[in-house]
């Protein structure tokens, strides 16, 4: 028996069974179960946290979403939040001796590594893998920060009980007692990222600012008895809080790779004067719309009311109350980063609102 090749033989197969879009199970990315039942504090990673002169340990804040940053909009009103968590924070359930974490990685579906960083200081993730999940309605992808050690490489495929590396507290602001893993599953916003990026940029297209995450929690907890996720009727059912107004550039990248995102007719005769994008109130990107207004420069159509300013709620893309609502300069920034194509006939990337 030829050995050597049965092995290409089989590997030229994995790869084909890899490359094919498939709808995913996901699964738990540790050993930590408890997500699966008692949850909370059993599986997320506290932070700590001192308001209205308490001190604290909520593991809420380990969640996704706008949960850190406690704020009162007035005396007496309810607590908010203004500071977003993209990902969520999974707790060690193994320690050494000295307290050192010892729960090892996986990726929580199978999927190709597409980045790996290494140097703890190159971002506030620490050390960091992505990897690449082809589904059918585009490539999704998972990141896995703040780990101790990697143990994969860039162009490793991997299956969901491989280990890719050991939970850890590298990166900005962490400590052994807060060692977590940081999970996200986004969907990557321009594929050339990294042209479009004019400030320090070690990570390419695969740089936190170009991957917009969902909640990792949803997908897992859709999956647990074996179901498959669908991210289009998953994104369906997202609320709307903020729609913006863009020029229709001819190539948009995000729509090119998720068209399930166009919520026109595809058989149109004539190109849109414009498009829509609907955003929730952490900017992922749920529908774009075509729509026939002349439009040179991206601006706010409709906000959704809140009891404070859209800074606190929108992760300080939208300014001001839904009624005056605009763009930040960070806003506008980021909804560019969408229609930027690098053509000529591309808008203006410009650092104002109009």
């Amino acid at each position: 028996m030829n050995i050597p090749r049965l092995i290409a033989t089989v590997a030229t197969l994995c790869s084909t069974v890899w490359a094919q879009p498939q709808d995913l199970v996901y699964t738990l990315p540790t050993d930590n179960t408890a997500l699966y039942s008692t949850g909370g504090a059993d599986y997320y990673m506290y932070v700590d946290r001192l308001f209205e002169g308490e001190k604290s340990t909520p593991w809420q804040a380990g969640t996704y979403g706008m949960v850190r940053n406690p704020f009162r909009p007035q005396p007496g009103a309810p607590i908010m939040f203004s500071r977003f968590h993209e990902g969520v924070d999974v707790k060690p359930i193994y320690r050494s001796g000295n307290g050192e974490p010892q729960d090892m990685v996986r990726p929580i579906a199978p999927g190709q590594v597409v980045h790996v960083s290494t140097l703890p200081g190159h971002s506030n993730y620490g050390r960091y893998v992505v990897i690449a999940h082809e589904v059918p309605e585009g490539t999704i992808y998972s990141l896995y920060a703040h780990l101790a050690s990697v143990c994969c490489n860039v162009g490793q495929h991997v299956n969901n009980q491989q280990e890719i590396g050991r939970l850890g507290y590298s990166g900005v602001g962490l400590n052994k007692t807060r060692a977590h893993l940081h999970l996200e599953l986004a969907l990557m916003i321009n594929s050339r990222f990294a042209e479009f990026y004019t400030g320090e940029n070690k990570h390419g297209n695969f740089n936190g600012l170009n991957l917009v995450g969902f909640n990792p929690t949803d997908a897992l907890l859709a999956c647990r008895h074996g179901n498959t996720f669908s991210i289009s009727s998953y994104f369906a059912k997202l609320k709307e809080h903020y729609r913006v107004a863009v020029p229709c550039v001819r190539g948009m990248d995000i729509l090119r790779r998720h068209p399930f995102l166009y919520k026109g007719s595809r058989t149109e005769r004539t190109r849109p004067q414009s498009l829509e994008i609907a955003f929730t109130a952490e900017g992922v990107p749920i529908g774009i719309y075509p729509a026939r207004r002349h439009v040179t420069q991206p601006f706010i159509i409709s906000c959704r009311p809140m009891p404070t300013v859209q800074q606190n709620c929108t992760v300080n893309r939208v300014k001001n109350n839904s009624a005056k609502a605009a763009l930040t300069i960070s806003g506008l920034r980021y909804v560019n980063q969408y229609i930027w194509t690098g053509t000529p006939d591309e808008p203006s990337v410009a650092n104002t609102a109009p």
